[in-house]
């Protein structure tokens, strides 16, 4: 009997083991150093290259490929955008040294704007078609006078190797030595027009995720919301993930399974990052949280069977914790779905709305897993009483607060619908909604409810 037991209980903890989560743990780093030009601002690849046609250097823009996304290669000058950098005096054309090549039915643009604050004085574009130019060729950029009044006071100039609507991978244009005349006399210079000038930035990623850093600079934001912390919960490491208040503007942080995976970044409930070959019940780990004005820090798991979404949990954190504190997203799937799932995505977020973030929040995260069986961990998600569920045709909840908002999502994450709801009982009209599963949110006054429901 006592060898018996012993045998059930080697059995149970062989149904318990961990999805291969690639560094759970984030003890893993790597240190990245990469180069940003000064003055201007990219997006996309633009690297320092040695091939000049003046001085030392160059500017190499190019179609950034990560994953599923390809991100457009461009450079501009600008420093308040759309008035531009200062700059005063009169020009009638622009020259540029450019080496190219431009993939066929591609384009690239070259394009320049003088302001008189709001006010367009001049303007300029060069189109380069397809073809290859290995040699240094000066372009020469008439600029036609749109307001013969008014003193120019700034000028931008923007510097694209592609489409933005149809990015060639193959598409690169390299740039140099930008002028500015008037009536044929140089005029002042612009600032690192000969793209001389370089500061270089080493930061450390996670290895094996994608990061919020990543993202950003495909914007031509160099900021840093996402960086290794010595405060662990195990181990040497932590990830800090925090918001940043960039012009007013609140840019939470993030971080998702696999690397150079900006495509999973944006968008976690289309495309898997891992393989597994489990049917998981829950993601657990730990967490810290500084909560700043509404936001709430969020832990996601999305799982996928031949590409397709067949289940999602969440975990929001709503109020600050000091300490790390374990949690535990359970993993709705389909009711159709009965068989082991093939791969999944995982993301952490500072703000778990990213488009309307309203606080400098701060998420750390730390020793995650895949449970194929739930920890019973009570995070107190779920204090909203729903009825009935599973629903036909309308759904019934109480809310402790005026101006509340429920907000229904379908299993393949979009949202399927949206009401600001009233203190007291709430009813919703459900016939429009198809036989399924779906996500109740309910934001009630500073706090934030998930329900899973179902329609039958």
């Amino acid at each position: 009997m006592r060898k018996l037991l012993f045998l059930n209980t080697l059995l149970l903890f062989s149904c318990i083991t961990k999805a291969q989560i690639l560094n759970a743990d984030f003890e893993n780093w790597n240190t990245i150093t990469f180069d940003n030009i000064d003055t201007w601002t990219t997006q996309g690849k633009v690297t320092k290259v040695a091939s000049a046609q003046q001085g030392s250097f160059a500017a190499k823009i190019e179609t950034n490929n990560q994953g599923l996304l390809l991100t457009p290669g461009a450079m501009a000058l600008t420093s308040a955008f759309p008035d531009g950098y200062p700059y005063t005096s009169k020009i009638d054309t622009v020259k540029i040294w450019v080496k190219y090549n431009i993939a066929n039915m591609d384009t690239a643009t070259i394009h320049i704007e003088q302001f008189n604050n709001v006010n367009l004085v001049r303007a300029g574009n060069r189109f380069v078609t397809a073809g290859n130019v290995g040699n240094w060729t000066e372009l020469s950029i008439p600029m036609e006078a749109l307001d013969t009044i008014s003193n120019p006071l700034s000028i931008l100039i923007t510097i694209n190797n592609t489409l933005d609507y149809n990015p060639q991978i193959t598409s690169f244009i390299v740039v140099d030595n930008i002028r500015c005349y008037y009536k044929g006399i140089l005029q002042t210079s612009l600032p690192n027009n000969s793209f001389e000038t370089w500061t270089s930035q080493s930061i450390k990623e996670i290895t094996d995720w994608t990061t919020s850093n990543e993202l950003l600079s495909q914007f031509g934001i160099d900021s840093i919301n996402c960086e290794q912390t010595s405060s662990a919960q195990k181990g040497n490491y932590g990830v800090k993930i925090h918001t940043i208040d960039i012009f007013g503007t609140f840019i939470p942080g993030g971080m998702v399974t696999g690397a150079h995976r900006l495509d999973a970044a944006q968008d976690p409930a289309t495309f898997p990052t891992i393989a597994v070959n489990e049917r998981y019940s829950s993601l657990s780990g730990y967490l810290k949280f500084t909560k700043q004005a509404t936001d709430f820090g969020e832990a996601a798991v999305y799982m996928f069977k031949n590409g397709l979404l067949i289940g999602q949990g969440h975990y929001y954190q709503k109020g600050s914790l000091n300490t790390y504190t374990q949690f535990e997203a359970k993993i709705d799937y389909d009711l159709s779905f009965s068989g082991i799932p093939d791969s999944a995505t995982i993301i952490f977020l500072s703000a778990s709305d990213p488009n309307n973030a309203s606080g400098a929040c701060v998420l750390w995260v730390d020793n995650i897993q895949l449970n194929k069986f739930s920890l019973g961990i009570k995070n107190n998600q779920e204090k909203h009483l729903v009825y009935p569920n599973p629903f036909n045709n309308e759904l019934h909840f109480n809310c402790n607060a005026e101006d509340a908002m429920a907000i229904i999502t379908a299993s393949d994450g979009k949202e399927v619908f949206s009401q600001t709801m009233s203190k007291g009982r709430n009813d919703i009209n459900t016939i429009a909604l198809a036989n399924g599963v779906y996500i109740l949110k309910i934001i009630d006054g500073n706090e934030l409810s998930t329900i899973k429901i179902v329609k039958r």
